[in-house]
């Protein structure tokens, strides 16, 4: 046999599926990816495990012949993915439903059903986040009320895209606490499944996935599923984690007190913590190792909000990297301390640090000399805000910026020539922007193979990996103004919602 020296990752994100092969200094040897069907019929937004499925045997027949990679050279593979999933598998693990996506909204009755029997409180309680319509447990009581004979044939519940490709590998059906944290099921406080749920809702407790740590080898390959694959039979299958957990650490926060930040088409804020948040409209997950958490602010209007002003304001038919460069060359040149006008972003409501219904973005303090570019640099500033709003509800306090701060930036806003810096003034923070090869859920689960596999003792040894492309510093001629432009804004924010 070849030394086995690489790591294989998928990432099944909502868009697309990427397979990521690192070798052990975490070195891209080779990438990727090929987009993923969605579907939405009634409302009802989902994909399909057997889509899932037939891209990971492309990519994996692509890499073999691609590359000079030989199967038997893989040591492990570790995988990551979008949560919060709802997917009924039969005895043999056929796909019985299509995969109930996060953002699927379908179980509005579900979920107004166990408020009543339960009460907001005692589930804010019972699950150390704010409980939604969109948690897991809600899906699967849709389930059973809708697909009543389908329901009856399961017997494997799976709750996040990569726990699917790890059944698919090794027969096992198990999930890891990160992904377990808001799908409805986990006593956050025990770290374990909520008993008195699963017990007073009458599911059956071996059709969920079996919890374990992100690090833990769950078995190997499957002579089938290596058929398939054309990967070596036996190779290592580790559990590996939920996008958030892969994330973080994919982002360099390896410690309590690492900040990173995800500026996307939406955004957030996540840091490593030894305590659950006290507020539940932020979002409190297990970590990797189920050890400690990490507290996340979730936004959902960040690069989105920015394309459509362009779009629907500026009246740019397609919105391609001309575009962009053209309108920060213009930003560029403005001088933010007269702009005065102010936005709200919550065009498409808003989830974390409060909740709010959709169409509620808001622009103000606006005067008869404010002009179109003033209003995007408002947007761009709106966001910004509103993930200082996040940053410090998660800490706890403002007293925060008093202090010496820094974060890791990525995502695509990261390569904005423009907002790295606004956000360093209006967080008071350096920014750092990574140079990063692949997204951070990818490096994450190859982080998590080298714990697995014994490479490292602890994830602290990798941090000199992450080498910064920019570092950007708060501009002390803009403290006052952002501060105060800062605290108009918080004023509004509450004087509206």
């Amino acid at each position: 046999m070849s030394d086995e020296k690489y790591l294989l990752s998928f990432d099944i994100g909502s868009t697309a599926v990427k397979l990521i092969i690192f070798d052990k200094k975490l070195k891209v040897v080779y990438k990727a990816q090929k987009a993923v069907p969605g579907y939405q019929e009634d409302g009802f937004q989902y994909q399909k495990a057997e889509d899932w499925w037939e891209i990971i045997i492309e990519l994996s027949h692509k890499m073999l012949q691609e590359s000079s990679i030989d199967a038997d050279e893989i040591a492990a593979v570790s995988s990551t993915g979008q949560m919060e999933d709802c997917l009924l598998l039969d005895q043999a693990g056929k796909p019985l439903t299509e995969v109930l996506l996060y953002s699927d909204g379908r179980a509005k009755k579900q979920y107004q059903f166990l408020v009543d029997k339960y009460s907001q409180k005692t589930l804010n309680k019972m699950t150390a986040n704010q409980f939604d319509v969109l948690m897991s447990i809600n899906k699967y009581l849709w389930l059973r009320e809708n697909r009543k004979e389908t329901f009856k044939k399961h017997r494997n519940l799976i709750l996040g895209a990569k726990d699917y490709l790890n059944f698919k590998l090794t027969g096992k059906n198990v999930s890891d606490y990160t992904n377990a944290s808001t799908t409805g099921f986990l006593a956050m406080e025990k770290m374990e499944y909520n008993q008195k749920l699963i017990k007073e809702l009458n599911f059956e407790r071996e059709y969920l996935p079996e919890l374990k740590t992100a690090e833990e080898i769950i078995g190997t390959i499957n002579a089938e599923a290596a058929a398939e694959l054309w990967l070596q039979a036996g190779t290592k299958v580790i559990n590996g984690s939920g996008d958030v957990g892969a994330s973080t650490l994919g982002a360099g926060a390896l410690k309590v007190g690492d900040i990173y930040c995800y500026l996307g088409t939406t955004g957030w804020l996540a840091m490593p913590s030894e305590d659950i948040s006290e507020n539940k409209n932020l979002f409190t997950l297990s970590n990797t190792r189920a050890e400690n958490y990490i507290i996340a602010g979730a936004v959902l209007n960040a690069g989105q909000a920015y394309d459509w002003f362009l779009s629907k304001i500026m009246n740019h038919q397609e919105i391609d990297e001309e575009v962009y460069k053209n309108a920060e060359n213009k930003l560029s040149n403005l001088d933010s301390t007269k702009n005065q006008s102010i936005f709200i972003p919550y065009i498409n409501g808003e989830r974390s640090p409060l909740k709010v219904s959709e169409k509620s973005g808001v622009f103000a303090r606006l005067g008869a000399n404010s002009d179109s570019w003033q209003l995007l640099e408002a947007v761009l500033e709106g966001v910004s805000f509103s993930l200082k709003h996040n940053l410090i509800e998660m800490t706890g306090s403002s007293s925060l910026f008093d202090k010496k701060l820094q974060l890791n930036l990525i995502g695509g806003g990261s390569k904005s020539k423009i907002w790295p810096q606004m956000l360093a003034d209006i967080l008071e923070s350096r920014v750092n922007v990574l140079d990063l090869e692949v997204g951070a859920p990818s490096l994450g689960a190859a982080m998590i193979a080298l714990k697995a596999l014994g490479e490292i003792d602890g994830y602290g040894e990798l941090r000199e990996n992450f080498k910064i492309t920019k570092s950007f510093e708060p501009q002390s001629r803009l403290k006052d103004h952002y501060q105060q432009k800062y605290e108009n804004y918080i004023q509004l924010v509450n004087k509206i919602f």
